[in-house]
């Protein structure tokens, strides 16, 4: 039987918005999160109307299984629009191969940006790379301008920022985490950061107790990487760690000190989300509340953004509506379902 994103929301975000954030522990910019005791960030002007922009990337064999698939193209999981949703925002589409002058034109229309996971190339010359690092460069002005901004990478976006911002295209491990869900192993700033301290504390016991977070990726890094990388420790703070199949431990959730940045190197999407049963994703109440906690505090920080398009019309063709999800996992994809763009420059309309 299928559901509703309606009724998903009637169903869960209603109990979630009203247990998993504590009255007494809201924190606005400038309150007690990491990055707002270290900045004064102008918030005054909010939107009700929150657009989520979601970064595509080269579409691979894999994520269609060979299904109509075309190297030209790039994709977007289903999984990710829904996840924004959920929280009560918009998804707006950022293909890897616009020029950077549309990128900075939706960048300036969205109250957040979204990069997910996958699988890239991450360095110089690689369109999901460099529209990364073009968001994150954008993402970093804009918080220091004053204008409350955020933004967060899933897995392979956790690796994409982890190396913009360290400069070090070498920075990644090798890890055997591949359909590896674990518990998240709490440092001394985890339960004081923006990203878990906002969690109902069922929530956040669940996820420090049991294998709900699900990772799955072949690549990472541990802490002697952080403290070899002083760029890289000095942006981020790390809030979890995580075991491999080997018991080799890697950070999984990072904050930045001074941004209403975050990284998690586990999928919060695929919980509520993706529903292959070939992979171990935990579907029950506390992994389908850690999807919605996620979603609502992102969200949540968007709605303090007040970015909009310049007019309803351009609003309407920037949309993730304008595109149609095809049902790839009825054949084995990577993903339920993904959104498959063409060239930018074969756009019949250039949104």
């Amino acid at each position: 039987m299928s559901f509703s994103l309606f009724q998903l929301r009637l169903c869960f975000l209603a109990p979630l918005l009203a247990t998993a954030f504590a009255l007494d522990g809201t924190r606005e910019p400038g309150g007690a999160s990491l990055w707002g005791e270290q900045r004064d960030v102008v918030v005054a002007r909010r939107t009700d109307r929150p657009l989520i922009g979601i970064l595509s990337q080269s579409l691979g064999p894999d994520s269609m299984n060979g299904a109509s698939y075309d190297p030209r193209n790039s994709y977007i999981a289903a999984s990710y629009v829904k996840f924004v949703e959920a929280g009560g925002a918009r998804a707006v589409p950022i293909l890897q191969d616009m020029p950077a002058e549309e990128i900075r034109r939706r960048f300036a229309a969205v109250n957040g940006i979204l990069i997910p996971g996958g699988s890239q190339s991450l360095e110089p010359g690689h369109p999901y790379y460099d529209a990364t690092k073009l968001l994150l460069d954008l993402t970093i002005e804009e918080n220091d301008k004053g204008v409350h901004f955020p933004l967060h990478g899933t897995c392979l976006g956790f690796e994409a920022l982890a190396v913009a911002v360290s400069g070090n295209y070498s920075l990644l491990q090798d890890v055997r985490a591949t359909d590896a869900p674990a518990a998240l192993i709490p440092t001394l700033q985890t339960s004081k950061s923006d990203f878990f301290g906002h969690m109902q504390p069922a929530v956040y016991k669940a996820l420090m107790s049991g294998p709900v977070a699900y990772e799955n990726h072949v690549h990472g890094f541990d802490y002697a990487a952080m403290t070899d990388n002083p760029a890289l420790r000095d942006f981020f703070v790390v809030l979890t760690y995580s075991l491999d199949k080997d018991g080799e431990a890697y950070v999984s959730t990072m904050e930045a000190r001074d941004y209403p940045v975050s990284a998690t190197q586990w999928h919060p999407e695929k919980n509520a989300f993706e529903w292959s049963p070939d992979l171990h994703i935990a579907h029950d109440e506390s992994g389908v509340l850690t999807t919605l906690s996620v979603a609502a505090n992102f969200v949540k920080k968007a709605r303090q953004n007040a970015h909009a398009p310049a007019s309803r019309e351009e609003e309407n063709d920037m949309l993730i509506y304008n595109w149609s999800p095809r049902f790839s996992g009825r054949d084995g994809g990577a993903f339920d379902q993904v959104y498959v763009f063409p060239p930018w420059e074969d756009v019949s309309y250039h949104q």
